[in-house]
């Protein structure tokens, strides 16, 4: 062989040597890999740390945390500069405990008396200083203690700062600065709750709050729960040899729900006048809030039947109350929060469903309607901002079947209905404490979150921060999610969807298909907003067809489309999902054949029944805590939705898992915490106990200590080795 020949061919083995390695060092990940990277690396898109960003309160301005410091942002310029004098702070803060700092001893504060002063801790005293005077005290604070969903309860501050008030061994306290305490109650126990809420009243409507200063400091009203009625529920915590029992207070449907009275004491006297609620004891009373003039205090009380809602005013000094509005629903109310007291201390703004959609009200505190300010049929989700000076009011709203959400404004003349952003997409929007301006955070299903500095009539200052794609996570070459639209199962609506596909995806293959799912009344799953590196993308790499939809009697479409559950949960969501199913196995890589389903809490539910009830549409399926038996629940939630079981005993009759027990063909896995005081485990054992009687063999996990959220890894990678099993993907390793 001639020299030239031979140099030619070591040229050409050393190409194929360099292409070969180059192929293996830049080979795509896939697979087992890949689902892997997803789960563990949250950095492969850099989110935008919008929450840095905070507005001042007492003037126009944000600032925003930068290592041990706080900035004050110019709106205009977007200069920086320090929000505190910071060395005055460190000086003040020296001299009252002796230490020598060089930087602020805080990582977190907060502003009190309207931003003119701020508090912060370090570790067991507080601190209170004035950005004004430069004066700084100390006290050792109340001991903080946990709730409901675990939600943190401490001292809570007069509006004048002499008084701290306080929930001690269900009693409400006031204790001055020079540590001088006061109880304002006496009697209070477990069952007999004073200025402190029970389980389900912050669970379901969202009221953690059970005592409130009047903006004077003056009075202090309060809420009383007599649990004694409400019976009790076992939670059984035996991980030790001498196990604990635990009793706690747990209306279930169609039972006795506590006694909630209104008060109000007067901090220097000492008296106490009951706010005269009517002898209807039946009742849910919340959202308690004064008027800004502290004139009146109000309450929110809806009947038993969450259908008729009604807005009170109770006057402090006699507890003599007046009705200022109300609000009926053929079918129920959503309780809500939009309530606003206007500064001039005639007028309020009310939202409400009344039209079938919900639009904003202007009324006088009379309970006079002056006027409909919307009537936009989008619906209205949240009011964000009311600018008495300008006479707006600005509010989100969604269209397009829910899917977008934007920024909107209105007059208080009912006139200037504008949309203030306009990108398809999902708008979240923060305003400034005097609606000037908003930040608008947005992404969309091709665009992931960004931030954006707006005036108040919608035009952009400038981009406050991007979440950043890294070059890491564009090379994956993940497989955009598809967003589809299927018919529901009665053929009425158009119904949204969300399907994920593997990378690695070769549509002349056959793929399982994984069903995500909650359901539930205003359960809305699928929105026009980023989601290329979500649970559910991961899911997929591991050789899925992964889907979630919405179904009929979501949120954001209206009253009458969420309506359509009353009555008959798990029946309508089920359908729909069957439907979804029907409609994505037509397609010929997906195999109809190897259907798995997932859900927790309500999603755990859905996939109880639909294994039960659909056998032979979903054929594996994983439950989270689930509800099996309506029964089983608290009253708020169910009877919203559902009634009492003896108004209607055949929706809670179809509605339970229990009456399809014997019909399972599949493969079922149930996994619940073991000291669950939401869901309570003994939903799981009513189930397992009628598949026993039918000799159907299940898969059970419990977890020790564990309450609604299932803290432990375990129970994510079961989920996951159980669809591998029994859906047999093709899972690739590397």
């Amino acid at each position: 062989m001639s020299k030239k020949c031979t140099q030619r061919m070591i040229i050409l083995f050393a190409g194929i040597f360099v292409f070969s390695f180059s192929s293996v060092l830049f080979a795509q990940v896939r697979g087992k890999a890949l689902y892997e990277k997803l789960s563990k690396d949250r950095e492969l898109i850099k989110p935008a740390r919008l929450e840095r960003y905070s507005w001042l309160p007492n003037e126009t301005g944000l600032y925003i945390k930068e290592g041990n410091s706080y900035k004050k942002i110019d709106i205009k310029t977007g200069e920086k500069k320090n929000l505190f004098d910071e060395g005055r702070i460190i000086s003040r803060y020296n001299d009252l405990t002796g230490k020598n700092l060089e930087k602020l001893p805080f990582k977190d504060f907060e502003f009190i008396k309207n931003g003119n002063r701020i508090r912060f801790k370090v570790k067991s005293k507080a601190f209170i200083y004035d950005l004004g005077s430069g004066e700084m005290i100390s006290y050792v604070p109340e001991k903080e203690f946990e709730g409901v969903r675990g939600r943190l309860y401490s001292e809570v501050l007069s509006p004048d700062l002499k008084y701290r008030a306080f929930i001690r061994d269900f009693n409400l306290y006031i204790k001055d600065f020079e540590e001088n305490e006061t109880p304002l109650t006496k009697g209070g126990n477990k069952d007999l709750r004073k200025g402190f809420p029970d389980w389900v009243y912050p669970e379901e409507l969202g009221q953690y709050e059970a005592f409130w200063w009047s903006p004077d400091s003056s009075k202090i009203a309060y809420m009383e729960f007599d649990e004694k009625p409400v019976k009790k529920y076992p939670i059984v915590h035996d991980i030790d040899p001498v196990p604990l029992l635990e009793m706690q207070s747990y209306p279930k449907s169609g039972e006795n729900n506590p006694i909630v009275q209104l008060y109000i004491v007067d901090v220097k006297t000492r008296k106490t006048v009951r706010v005269k609620t009517g002898m209807e004891t039946n009742v849910y009373l919340f959202n308690g809030e004064w008027t800004c003039d502290g004139k009146y205090f109000t309450y929110q009380r809806l009947n038993r039947l969450q259908n008729v809602l009604e807005l009170f005013a109770a006057d402090p000094d006699t507890g003599d109350t007046k009705l200022i509005l109300r609000d009926e629903d053929k079918c129920y109310i959503e309780a809500q929060n939009d309530l606003r007291f206007l500064k001039d201390n005639k007028h309020l703004i009310w939202t409400s469903e009344r039209s079938g959609w919900r639009e904003i009200y202007l009324y006088d505190i009379s309970g006079n309607l002056v006027r409909q300010l919307t009537d936009a049929k989008l619906p209205v989700t949240r009011v964000v901002g009311v600018d008495e000076e300008e006479g707006w009011v600005y509010f989100t709203g969604r269209e397009n079947r829910g899917l977008e959400s934007y920024l909107y404004r209105v007059g208080m003349d009912g006139h200037g209905f504008k949309k203030l952003t306009r990108e398809k997409g999902t708008h979240n929007a923060s305003m400034s404490p005097d609606c000037r301006y908003f930040i608008d955070t947005f992404s969309s299903f091709d665009e992931p979150q960004r931030a954006s500095l707006c005036t108040a009539s919608g035009e952009k200052i400038r981009e406050l921060s991007r979440s950043v794609v890294t070059k890491e996570f564009k090379d994956l070459k993940l497989i955009k999610p598809e967003h589809f639209v299927f018919e529901s199962a009665d053929k009425k609506y158009q119904l949204d969807g969300v399907l994920y596909k593997p990378a690695h995806f070769n549509e002349k293959k056959k793929y399982p298909l994984i069903m995500a799912v909650y359901g539930g009344p205003g359960a809305k799953m699928i929105y026009n907003r980023f989601n290329m590196n979500d649970r559910n993308q991961a899911l997929a790499q591991l050789g899925f067809i992964v889907a979630s939809i919405d179904h009929r009697g979501v949120s954001g479409r209206g009253k009458d489309f969420q309506n359509l559950m009353y009555m008959n949960l798990g029946q309508i969501e089920l359908a729909d999902h069957v439907a979804a199913v029907k409609y994505l196995t037509k397609r010929p890589y997906v195999d109809g054949q190897r259907v798995g389903i997932s859900g927790h809490s309500y999603g755990g539910y859905l996939t109880c029944i639909a294994m039960l009830k659909a056998p032979d549409v979903f054929h594996v399926g994983v439950a989270g805590a689930p509800v099996t038996d309506w029964r089983n629940y608290d009253t708020i939630y169910t009877e919203r939705y559902m009634r009492r079981p003896q108004d209607n005993p055949e929706g809670y009759k179809k509605g339970s898992c229990m009456n399809y027990a014997k019909d399972l063909k599949g493969h079922l896995a149930i996994h619940h915490g073991a000291v669950d005081n939401n869901v309570h485990p003994g939903n799981t054992i009513q189930l397992i106990q009628e598949l026993l009687k039918h000799n159907k063999k299940f898969d059970l996990m419990i977890y020790p200590e564990q309450k609604h959220g299932i803290r432990f890894k375990r129970y994510g990678e079961a989920r996951i080795e159980f669809f591998i099993e029994y859906l047999k993907p093709e899972v690739i390793e590397r």
